[in-house]
Order: C-alpha cells, then structure tokens, then sequence
C-alpha cells in the first residue's frame, strides 16, 4: 500500500480517501470520535435511534467526500408509522458535521430494544414506511438538487447504496458503524472506465469490482469502528495495490449561539421578555437542532437591552 504522508496512531475524526492503482475503484473511509459525542450531547435518544443518528452522521461525512459540491449536504429519514420520525445529518464541503434524530410520540409506536456493543436495529423498524432524501444546498444562486428514494434495505448503508444505484447510476458500496463513542463508515465506489477501454479491460475491471465488494461485505461494524485505516485496507484489500492519502479533519459545528439566541430575544422585545423571566425566573431557548440549551436569567435579559450586539438573523438560532 502506497501512502502520501505520514499515517497518524489512533486516528479519529478525520476522513481519507484511497485508490486501486490497477482499476477505477475508489473509497473513503471516516471515523467520528469527538465530533460524535459533541453532536449527540444535549441529545436524549434511545440507543437503536442513536445509532442510527451516527450512522448517518459517517454516513454524511463519506458523501459529501464522495459528490463534488460546496456548501451543505443534507441526509434526511422521514419517518412513517416507526419510531423516528425525523433524523437529519448535515455535512458541509469544509466536513463540519451536525445532526438530530426526533422519535415518535404516538401511542402504540414500540422502540426497539438494544442488542450488543453496537445498538443497531433494522431501519425499516425504526423509520417504518419513510423514505430517504438526499439533498445539496450551495447558495450563490446555484441551484439546489434533491434526491428522493424509499428506504429499500434493512440497513442505512443499504439504503444508501441504492441511492447511488438509482440516482447517481454509481456502482457504491458502504459500511457503517455506531457505538456509544465511535462512529465510522467505508465507502467504495466504481468510478466510469475510460471511453477507449475494451471488453478485456472492462472484465478485469468488474472483476476486481466484485471481489472488493465480497471483500467489504465481510466487515463487520465492530471491526470499522475498532481498526486504523491502513490495517482495515490492508486486511481487506491486502491482494491489491492501494493508494491512500492523507487525512482530513471532520468536526462537529452547529450555526446555533449564543448571540443568536440573544438577537432573537432582543426581536421578541423587552416587554415580552421581562413577561417571561417574571413568570419563569429565566427563559431558556433551546437549538431545534442540536438540543443544546441557552438559560439568559434576570441580569442577562436586562443587559440584551442595555448592550445591543446587532446579531443579524434574529428569527433562527440554527
């Protein structure tokens, strides 16, 4: 295996790429450690459901590798009659990463238990009759495109294989991986041959394209989530000449803040707000996103008044 840069011991929040020197095989490969904890830390989930939000969130982080773009790249299940009924994954181009999952609330919509280090649980039990959508938003006056596909598969990584099958018309294969301090994701891909290739050449090709893929299909979550990028490639892909480049960091980012909060309280008026903190003591806003919570008592609701600090955007906070 051939290596541009230093591989680093331990290597956690960072995404790199590699290539098949002897084919148009490419891959990914991503691992969460901080950034996963950060974006699931005001977040009260049950594990399977958790599970699923780092899945995606590996998963989000691998397709925004995979698709040229800059600007924000959105995964998002929409729940049926299962147990989410909302989770979202956002990657940008710069692999900052945040998402939320919200389960249902309607009686008689069961959760499913968790089983082994790794809580995962079949999607279609969990997102029941919903379906995937895959979107890209890049401002500038570009515009944005959509992609929408049922949840055909009994896992995320199934369903996003799919996705490409239909949408992209790439040949993809993907694992992913989530436990309560890793989440990790491999993805392969089949690039176009040369216009020029012949039959020969194109068999040789799809051969190495199946065995890669029987390869991968042996991985299981726990070994993704435990193994360095060199020996994972290596102990799958060990026959075959492979490139593998350096690392790129991935962290977690929400656009919520503090300041934010504080210019939409400012939008509401002092009037309201004194309203508020003399019935509750203190408002507290919470980010519909990444649930992060933001207390202003009586001394911080007078000093939005006293010290204006012109925050623009003052209708969201996320």
């Amino acid at each position: 295996m051939q290596r541009r840069g230093s591989a680093l011991s331990g290597e956690s929040d960072r995404l790199r790429r590699f290539l098949f020197e002897s084919a148009p095989v490419r891959g990914h490969w991503v691992r969460l450690s901080r950034a996963w904890l950060e974006a699931r830390e005001h977040q009260s989930l049950p594990p399977p459901v958790m599970s699923l939000l780092g899945e995606s969130l590996a998963a989000a982080a691998l397709l925004s590798a995979s698709l040229k773009f800059r600007g924000t790249l959105t995964l998002q299940l929409e729940g049926g009659a299962g147990a989410v009924s909302l989770l979202v994954a956002q990657a940008t181009d710069t692999r900052t990463l945040r998402g939320m999952a919200q389960t249902a609330a309607a009686p008689g919509v069961a959760m499913p238990a968790a089983d082994g280090p790794v809580a995962a649980a079949p999607i279609r039990e969990l997102v029941q009759g919903g379906r995937m959508v895959v979107s890209v938003e890049q401002g500038d006056g570009m515009t944005p495109w959509q992609g929408i596909v049922p949840l055909d598969g009994e896992t995320l990584a199934q369903c996003l294989d799919r996705y490409f099958e239909s949408s992209e018309q790439l040949p993809t294969m993907m694992v992913l991986g989530a436990n309560a301090e890793s989440a990790a994701g491999l993805l392969l891909q089949k690039l176009p041959a040369p216009g020029a290739q012949g039959e020969s050449a194109a068999a040789v090709v799809q051969d190495v394209w199946e065995e890669a893929t029987a390869l991968l299909g042996t991985l299981g979550a726990d070994e993704l989530i435990a193994c360095e990028p060199e020996e994972l490639l290596r102990r799958l892909f060990g026959a075959h000449d492979l490139r593998l480049f350096d690392g790129e960091p991935v962290d977690f980012a929400c656009r919520c803040s503090r300041e934010r909060v504080a210019s939409m309280l400012r939008g509401l008026g002092q009037a309201e707000v004194d309203s508020i903190v003399g019935e509750q003591g203190a408002i507290t806003v919470t980010c519909e996103f990444c649930q992060r919570p933001y207390r202003f008592d009586a001394v911080d609701a007078q000093q939005l008044f006293l010290s204006p600090m012109g925050v623009a955007d003052p209708d969201r906070i996320n």
